[in-house]
């Protein structure tokens, strides 16, 4: 059938079929990435605020404990001492430790309270930025030229929707309750461990370099890895839609072995890249716990011998130092892991950035004015388009048609039918001349204007998960059901309609499943009759669709293109006849233009492909 045109495969069907994915440039994790991250908070900056001061709170309070530890044992040691003393001075001491034992058991449920108000505070703000980053990603999605759809993988586009966006949820939360709570632990302890005993802060005061040392080493070899991990996912993430969405094609081919083999490559490059990861954060850790390890024992040590050589008459100081020298290192080995989820988060973020940083090819002009009620009337003026500018694939097409005229285009595939409808769709722009309707040209007017005058089927319409009431009102969420039987009593659908299980509230099944083909075709008929464009554009929309079920529309035709402008890209015969103009294309051209008798006439290429589909027979 020389009108027929075939649409390649969405589905991977193994490494000779899978497109390379373009290879980013990575690079380690900048301040200005950062920067922009911050600024996602900043909406709920009081909320933060609020949980970052009760955390400081719970802190203070938790960091009391070695100060505690470190009367217990002072004190301890003058009970030891007190039992040669007279019974009065034992008693005291017996007091003094209880009320120790009370105070610090006080301050504990209080920092436990606080505690549980920081999580909520902290979660409610995390949460609210994650919300509003989906929004604004789902959102940008909405207004993306269809350039960009049909550049980008889908498995790519819900990577960024989904695992991207979640990949930030810890930092979005905790990330700078971490980071100033951390610090403020550092400072503290170290304030504390200075102030206990100057020598034990000075004998581990030199581990501070090996400390920066490490991490700056760290950050630069794991952010890259980080952002390589990430886009090893996402691969698998695209394969794995790509195939799901496609299966129907591998089993047809008997792909399933290739397409496996394939996968599990993209695979194996994902865990090798997991690993490496790893292995890099598998030599920062052991580092921390080394260098923590070495300052308790320099404390212990040099500690024990102060008190040995009685340069230091207490050992609960000591013990403080000690416990202090933990709560130094805890914050350092906590940064240490955050510093692992901020380089997730990080490659995260420049890919979620870099997606609502994406302007659309086609955009409303400032001075755009809403497109006037139209009768229908399009005019290609020396129209020249290409997807890439330097390639066309239009060339010079000029063309008129008419209010109510029916417009076929035909061709070979690859011809550019379908690029006439996108453009009048204003999917797409041309690089030259103009596409007019009704004497407005569609660059200076609004999108959406234009859009709600206009209908378009396909070949393979999308239906959404729900009822059949539900996906036909897609068009027109304001119509009542009443409209919608109208709409369907119009155009010849609702006896088909009523013949399911359950009429107009049968479920369609996700992308339609529980439909036939004939079925989904006929709802999308009925979807764009009730929108009531004044132009109709109609890609290949019987090409899928039964004998039986064609007769059934193209009794209701009459009454579905009366008074609308319509272009008609299709295979049947019978559809093609009855146009008012046939354009024939060829290589980007119209080389023919006329009535099926005047084109049959001419003796050129329109009759010597009808030749050919009248010997093969429809």
């Amino acid at each position: 059938m020389f009108f027929r045109k075939r649409k390649p495969s969405a589905a991977p069907a193994g490494p000779a079929l899978q497109a390379e994915d373009h290879e980013e440039s990575y690079r380690p994790i900048e301040w200005p990435l950062v920067r922009r991250l911050l600024s996602t908070l900043a909406p709920y900056k009081w909320i933060y605020a609020l949980g970052v001061s009760l955390c400081a709170v719970h802190v203070l309070l938790e960091m009391l404990s070695p100060l505690f530890a470190r009367w217990l044992i002072n004190y301890t040691g003058d009970f030891v001492a007190a039992r040669l003393l007279p019974m009065p001075t034992r008693a005291g001491a017996i007091r003094f430790v209880f009320v120790i034992v009370g105070v610090w058991a006080a301050v504990y449920a209080v920092s436990l309270i606080i505690q549980r108000w920081v999580i909520l505070i902290m979660t409610n703000a995390g949460e609210r930025v994650q919300f509003e980053l989906r929004r604004k990603l789902f959102a940008h999605l909405q207004w993306l030229s269809m350039s960009y759809f049909d550049k980008t993988k889908l498995g790519r586009i819900i990577s960024s929707c989904t695992s991207d966006i979640a990949s930030l949820r810890e930092v979005n939360v905790w990330g700078i309750n971490t980071l100033l709570m951390n610090t403020l632990m550092m400072v503290t302890a170290g304030t504390m461990l200075l102030y206990t005993d100057w020598r034990l802060f000075a004998v581990v005061a030199w581990l501070g370099p090996v400390l920066f040392v490490a991490n700056r080493i760290y950050r630069r070899y794991a952010g890259v890895q980080a952002q390589i991990a990430r886009e090893g996912y996402t691969r698998v993430a695209t394969n794995l839609a790509e195939s799901i969405t496609g299966m129907r094609v591998v089993t047809a081919f008997n792909r399933q072995l290739s397409n496996l083999e394939f996968f599990n490559t993209l695979q194996t490059a994902n865990t090798d890249n997991n690993v490496t990861f790893a292995r890099i954060n598998g030599l920062y850790q052991p580092v921390l716990q080394a260098v923590g390890y070495a300052g308790k024992v320099l404390i212990l040590a040099y500690g024990g011998y102060l008190v040995a050589v009685g340069r230091l008459q207490r050992v609960g100081d000591v013990v403080a130092a000690y416990l202090y020298w933990d709560w130094f290192m805890n914050p350092i080995t906590n940064l240490g892991n955050f510093l692992v989820q901020l380089m997730q988060a990080m490659a995260g973020a420049e890919r979620v950035f870099s997606l609502l940083d994406m302007k659309p090819e086609v955009t409303d002009e400032p001075a755009a004015m809403p497109l006037p009620r139209i009768v229908g009337q399009v005019v290609f003026e020396h129209v020249t388009f290409g997807y890439k500018p330097e390639r066309p694939v239009l060339h010079d097409i000029c063309f008129e048609a008419n209010q109510g005229q029916m417009v076929a285009l035909v061709g070979h595939t690859g011809s550019g039918k379908s690029s006439i409808i996108s453009l009048i769709a204003r999917f797409y722009q041309p690089q030259q001349g103009r596409i007019l309707v009704d004497g407005h040209d569609i660059r200076h007017v609004t999108g959406d204007s234009l859009h709600r005058q206009t209908g378009l089927v396909l070949q393979n319409n999308y239906l959404f998960s729900g009822t059949v009431m539900e996906n036909i009102r897609y068009a027109r969420p304001g119509a009542s059901d009443d409209d919608v039987r109208a709409a369907a009593h119009a155009i010849g659908s609702h006896d088909a309609i009523m013949k399911l299980k359950d009429g107009y509230a049968s479920e369609v099944g996700e992308r339609g499943a529980s439909m036939s083909m004939g079925q989904r075709q006929l709802i999308c008929f009925t979807r764009a009759f009730l929108a009531d464009p004044r132009i109709f554009m109609l890609d290949e929309a019987t090409s899928a669709v039964d004998t039986a079920t064609e007769l059934l529309v193209q009794r209701s035709l009459e009454k579905l293109l009366e008074g609308r402008t319509t272009f008609i890209v299709a295979h049947r015969l019978s559809t093609i006849m009855r146009a008012d103009v046939i354009l024939v294309i060829d290589q980007g051209r119209i080389i023919e233009r006329g009535t099926h008798r005047q084109l049959l006439a001419v003796a050129g290429r329109y009759a010597e492909l009808y030749r050919q589909f009248a010997t093969a027979g429809e």
